[in-house]
């Protein structure tokens, strides 16, 4: 602490630079992502070229079935215009931030270890940020009170974005429950302006927040009960499992990735006891937004977990440690959450970042301690140690391969040699088993037709009638070991 004096204002300045640097640095260190790969192989129908993700045979690949997804138009590009754009776009909230919130916020955004590892990555959170924040503002009349009804459509809409981008509802749907959400905006903020005491509530943020925890609670375990989509099908079909992984979707989502990720924690006290004594229809409906949004994505976080370890035979809660990065979610609620702590100290002095009192200290140390997996994020990056095996494996125009590897994400895995490959020029097919499959009788069978077989760390068993054509070392940070490309003798 005594390097850094946290009442200077030129160590904000330093830690933003820094911030904005390693954002940079990140786009040059890192691949992509597996959910990045992915969506890069969606061809123009909506379909993967290999075979959906999630196959109806456990373990084994189908190429006849592409599924159907939705995603963003910049996944058509090249890795270089994907980070460009997720960039770009973060860049404007730290401005955005700098300048209505300031220079502290904008700082801690900056250097939020979950932004810098999914800008590296490709991923879609930056772009999350942006449409909760352009719809927070709208539906809370952040910056106009005029209009209520269309800024609630709007609203609607463009919070509609983030499911639709997630492949979770089709695009007709998104004009249908945007008006249906506007509608209940326009709703909620008509029934504040009454003065009748039954709906006193929902003009204190703090009671707003808890009923709109249990309504949206209610809402997700009904979209499970009546199997809205097979992710949360499972919260019936795995109960036991669900519930557990709630809690560990509250610790990973709001204690890992809202507390500490965001350095929330120091002014989380003295929020709470502002939210349970103002009386501000505004800053109810701020925090209700907020309530509502992280309860969602805990509940879809902990579905997610569930079905996953279901689908793939993982073992839990191992699967947690595997998928523990999906809290970075949350990371969409940063900017509402200054902007709410910003509203409560005009409204109650609440201590904020740029006004932090006495808890100066507990922000720095715990900014202190986030910098080296910021520094981690930024400079190491990801590795694919796929893009090496796909420039040891000769195949030709048409030729089909087959990976193998532990059913835990190995159809993601499958597409990171979609581009390395070239495969869409080339016309190549890839197809998948995992190691609990009688993948070695498939290949003398079924896949008699594959020139290449390409083991993962995790296979040991070379099967007859195959070389070892080229090897290699993964990453330690993807697991370590050794991948090898076999070829027919």
């Amino acid at each position: 602490m005594v390097l850094f004096n946290f009442e200077d204002e030129r160590t904000w300045k330093g830690l933003l630079a820094l911030g904005l640097l390693l954002n940079i640095v990140v786009c040059f260190s890192s691949d992509l992502g597996l959910d990045s790969h992915v969506k890069m192989a969606v061809d123009d129908d909506g379909g993967l070229p290999w075979g959906d993700l999630r196959p109806e045979i456990a373990g084994v690949s189908d190429p006849s079935d592409a599924g159907e997804r939705t995603v963003l138009p910049m996944y058509s590009g090249s890795e270089a215009s994907i980070k460009a754009f997720a960039l770009v776009a973060f860049f404007a909230l730290i401005g955005f931030v700098h300048r209505s919130i300031g220079e502290r916020s904008a700082a801690i955004l900056a250097l939020s270890p979950a932004f810098i590892f999914s800008i590296g990555r490709g991923y879609e959170e930056v772009y999350f940020a942006l449409a909760f924040a352009l719809a927070f503002g709208l539906f809370t009349g952040l910056w106009s009170s005029n209009m209520r009804l269309l800024q609630n459509f709007a609203g609607g809409c463009t919070l509609m974005m983030i499911p639709y981008a997630k492949g979770m509802t089709e695009p007709s749907s998104v004009l249908l429950y945007g008006a249906f959400l506007g509608l209940i905006g326009f709703a909620w903020q008509a029934l504040q302006e009454r003065e009748s005491s039954r709906f006193a509530w929902m003009r204190n943020p703090f009671k707003a927040s808890c009923a709109t925890i249990g309504i949206i609670g209610t809402v997700m375990l009904l979209a499970g009960i009546f199997d809205a989509t097979p992710t949360f099908g499972v919260m019936k079909d795995s109960p036991i499992r669900f519930v557990s992984a709630i809690a560990f979707s509250l610790f990973d989502a709001i204690g890992l990735f809202v507390l500490f990720g965001m350095v929330l924690w120091p002014l989380l006290k003295p929020a709470v006891a502002a939210l349970r004594a103002t009386d501000d229809p505004q800053t109810a409906t701020m925090a209700a937004m907020i309530a509502a949004a992280m309860t969602a994505i805990v509940f879809y976080i902990a579905a997610l977990w569930t079905y996953e370890s279901v689908l793939w035979g993982a073992s839990w809660p191992g699967i947690v440690w595997t998928m523990g990065n999906n809290g970075r979610y949350v990371t969409l609620l940063f900017i509402p959450l200054v902007v709410l702590l910003k509203q409560l100290n005009l409204e109650a002095g609440t201590p904020t970042f740029e006004v932090p009192g006495h808890h100066i200290r507990a922000i720095g140390v715990t900014l202190l301690m986030l910098v080296p997996l910021s520094l981690l994020s930024g400079l190491h990056g990801q590795t694919m140690w796929t893009d090496e095996a796909a420039e040891e494996m000769d195949l030709q125009s048409g030729d089909h391969f087959l990976f193998v590897s532990d059913a835990t994400l190995g159809m993601h895995w499958l597409y990171t040699f979609y581009e390395p490959l070239d495969a869409d020029a080339k016309n190549l097919t890839g197809h998948w088993r995992s190691t609990d499959t009688n993948w070695i009788g498939d290949v003398e069978a079924d896949l008699s037709h594959v020139t290449t077989i390409v083991l993962a760390p995790e296979v040991d068993n070379v099967p007859t009638g195959w070389s070892v054509e080229s090897s290699g070392e993964a990453d330690l940070l993807n697991g370590g070991g050794e991948w090898r490309v076999l070829t027919r003798t």
